[in-house]
């Protein structure tokens, strides 16, 4: 008799489908690191650890699990969530029970959750969702978001069930997906807000409240290019899967604005040491979009929500500084940005965050960038209003990178 399968014998496999060649990929695929005996398609023995090698490898930002608590315990992973969040990837769990379909609780879950995947999506972040098997309450969920970004029901039916055979199982599930209609993407208006907090940067910004509770930072740049700086640069560290706030549109263009999150840690002196490892994944990131204050000249750049490890501000990277100065011939093709963040004693934050990376680990934080598609960078670029000149200048800088890798 034939043993059980395994992450060596099947490796995992992620199907993908996207809204548009804008947005970030939505990948469907069974539990990770599941072991069942009584799977009708026959046993799994898999080991979580190769598993969650393979969903970072994909690119991975956030992952979305749809298994009871009581499965995730029946199939062997009962801590998926820490460890995955110790990959530093954001997750977000949202049980729905086999073969059927949300409940209430979901609904009000999925509110606040749905407008963050959603805009991670927007910006070019990939979404990796599972369930026990990939098939049902995955596939369901994959549609769901297609349609809740443009896409109408019938198409989303349709590529979910292209990329992954058999997926969308039942009638229920086909009827919440066709039910489902598109949400455009906020933008908020600061005039009709409260205010009820004040900077916490060197730009002019503040903390405001909607009607319903919700809080964002909003900050006033100096003009729409800055503004839009910020923007295309938060959506390259989407992209590459590096974690950062989830940005919302501001009616007034000079506006970048962020969902409010309380934070665990807000300095780079509070991380562990597995959270600094975390933040060391993404040197890359930071070095390809130049954001030399990545580390924050205070080092406060750096904080954790949820276990996650996320830079807090990204409006120094590409082509302008913090405050707003233009870096001119400073940001060109060439990446020496992999070196001063590690070495420079003028950025002494950045210095102690990165300093002691081994070359393998250099080189890995390389390959996160080098990885992403020539297209992608396009895409996001010219998508919100930058550039050829920048599209093409982010891969130059890609290449210049490569050359790095041993």
């Amino acid at each position: 008799m034939a043993g059980p399968r395994t992450s060596r014998t099947h490796p995992l496999q992620i199907a993908n489908v996207r809204a548009s060649p804008a947005h970030g990929r939505i990948g469907i695929t069974f539990c990770p690191g599941k072991h069942d005996n009584a799977a009708s398609t026959g046993a799994w023995a898999r080991d979580l650890p190769a598993d969650l090698d393979v969903i970072v490898a994909w690119g991975a930002r956030l992952v979305l699990t749809l298994v009871e608590p009581a499965e995730l315990a029946m199939l062997k992973v009962p801590h998926l969530g820490a460890e995955i969040r110790a990959r530093g990837l954001d997750w977000r769990h949202l049980p729905i029970a086999d073969y059927s379909v949300p409940t209430a609780a979901f609904e009000a879950q999925w509110e606040t959750h749905g407008r963050d995947i959603r805009a991670l999506l927007q910006g070019g972040g990939d979404v990796l969702v599972h369930c026990k098997g990939g098939l049902g309450r995955a596939g369901m969920i994959a549609a769901r978001l297609l349609v809740e970004l443009g896409m109408p029901p019938e198409q989303a039916i349709r590529e979910v069930r292209r990329a992954r055979e058999g997926a969308i199982e039942t009638p229920a599930q086909l009827a919440l997906v066709r039910r489902t209609r598109p949400i455009e993407a906020e933008v908020i208006d600061i005039t009709t807000m409260q205010q009820v907090g004040g900077r916490m940067g060197t730009n002019p910004a503040g903390i405001y409240q909607d009607g319903t509770g919700r809080r964002f930072y909003v900050k006033s740049l100096e003009s729409v290019a800055h503004a839009r700086n910020e923007i295309i640069a938060a959506k390259l560290y989407r992209l590459a899967g590096a974690p950062t706030l989830t940005y919302i549109g501001a009616s007034d263009p000079t506006q970048v604005a962020t969902v409010f999150v309380e934070l665990e840690k807000r300095h780079v002196s509070q991380l562990s040491e597995a959270e600094r490892r975390q933040a060391q994944r993404w040197l890359g990131v930071h070095a390809w979009t130049a954001n030399w204050d990545a580390a924050g000249f205070a080092g406060d750049n750096q904080g954790v929500a949820q276990g996650v490890v996320m830079t807090l501000d990204v409006g120094g990277a590409l082509a302008f500084r913090a405050q707003g100065d233009p870096k001119g011939k400073a940001f060109g093709t060439s990446v020496g940005e992999l070196d001063t963040l590690r070495q420079d004693p003028d950025n002494p934050h950045a210095a102690r965050l990165f300093g002691d990376m081994s070359p393998a680990a250099v080189d890995e934080a390389i390959a996160v960038v080098t990885r992403i598609p020539d297209a992608a960078i396009h895409g996001v670029v010219t998508g919100n209003g930058g550039s050829l000149a920048l599209a093409d200048k982010l891969i130059a800088r890609k290449a210049d990178m490569a050359k790095r890798l041993s």
